[in-house]
């Protein structure tokens, strides 16, 4: 099926399906911290806090984006474009400490959907 989409797979993660250790850097989309991985283990601290989702990222690969420290991440779109659930263009998705959220990405390659744990 040419159209179809599959889920849970990260075969198709942007450099590895390993646990990737990225630290937050300033607060803006520009200079934003890339993610690399599949698994993203983002540290944070005041002003240091935004990660950058890859772009043209394999629409059905999960990106996990976990959040070890109490300033929570401001996780970007790829371009000042994109958006993260149909938000404003180029605007921060927040992820708390300890609430682990998957984004997958669309096929336009800048908007991705955020799925938040409970």
């Amino acid at each position: 099926m040419s159209n179809s989409v599959m889920f849970g797979r990260f075969d198709n993660a942007p450099t590895s399906t390993t646990v990737d250790a990225v630290t937050g850097v300033g607060t803006a989309l520009s200079g934003a911290a890339a993610l690399t991985g599949a698994i993203n283990v983002v540290t944070t601290a005041v002003g240091q806090t935004a990660v950058l989702l890859p772009q043209n990222h394999p629409v059905g690969s999960p990106i996990v984006v976990r959040t070890t420290s109490a300033t929570a991440a401001l996780v970007f779109p790829p371009t000042s474009a994109g958006s993260i659930n149909g938000g404003s263009a180029g605007a921060s998705f927040s992820v708390a400490q300890n609430k682990p959220t998957v984004f997958f990405a669309h096929p336009n390659g800048v908007d991705f959907t955020a799925v938040l744990s409970a």
